[in-house]
C-alpha cells in the first residue's frame, strides 16, 4: 500500500475489526482511488464495475447491463450486483449481468430484478445467440432491429 494512503499506526488500535474491506484484486483500475476508498471503512462500500453499460433510447435509460467476459470465474449474486439491481429497480428498468463469449457466439444475460425477469424469466438466465440478445435490446427500446446487422457466425450480406 502506498505510504501516503496508510492510516496512522495507532488509528485502529483497540478497534475490533470483525469485518474487513476487500483488497484490490486486479490492480488494473485506478489503484490509488481504489485503495483510498478502502480506507473510508467497511460501512462505506462501493462497487467499481468492469463494463457497465446503460442501454438507452431517446435520451432515456432502458436497461443496465454489467457485461462479464467468459473467462471470468463463475459469477455469483453479491452485494455489488444487488446495488446495481436496486438502482435499476428504482429507475423501473431491467438490470442484467451478461456473460459473453470472446467470439460473441453467445451471450448469457442473467436477470437481476423483476423488470429484467419480464424479458428473461429464467432465474439463472438463458444462453442466447448474439442476434437473439441484440433483438431483445431493440425490443426493450420498442424498436425494430435492422435486417443488415452483422452477427457472429453469420456471413455478411
Amino acid at each position: 500500500m502506498n505510504r501516503a494512503l496508510r492510516p496512522p499506526a495507532n488509528a485502529l488500535r483497540g478497534v475490533a475489526m470483525t469485518n474487513s474491506v476487500r483488497q484490490e484484486r486486479t490492480h488494473w483500475r485506478d489503484e490509488t482511488l481504489s485503495e483510498r476508498h478502502r480506507l473510508w471503512g467497511y460501512d462505506c462500500p462501493a462497487v467499481d464495475v468492469d463494463f457497465l453499460l446503460v442501454e438507452y433510447d431517446r435520451r432515456e435509460p432502458c436497461a443496465i447491463v454489467d457485461y462479464k467476459h467468459e473467462q471470468l470465474a463463475v459469477w455469483h449474486r453479491n452485494a455489488s450486483s444487488s446495488a446495481i439491481a436496486s438502482l435499476a429497480t428504482k429507475a423501473d428498468i431491467p438490470a442484467f449481468v451478461c456473460a459473453y463469449a470472446k467470439d460473441f457466439s453467445w451471450l448469457w444475460p442473467i436477470p437481476l430484478n423483476p423488470q429484467a425477469k419480464k424479458w428473461i424469466p429464467e432465474h439463472d438466465g438463458k444462453r442466447l445467440t448474439e442476434k437473439e440478445w441484440v433483438t431483445l435490446l431493440y425490443q426493450m427500446r420498442g424498436r425494430d432491429m435492422p435486417d443488415i446487422l452483422p452477427f457472429a457466425g453469420e456471413t455478411a450480406q
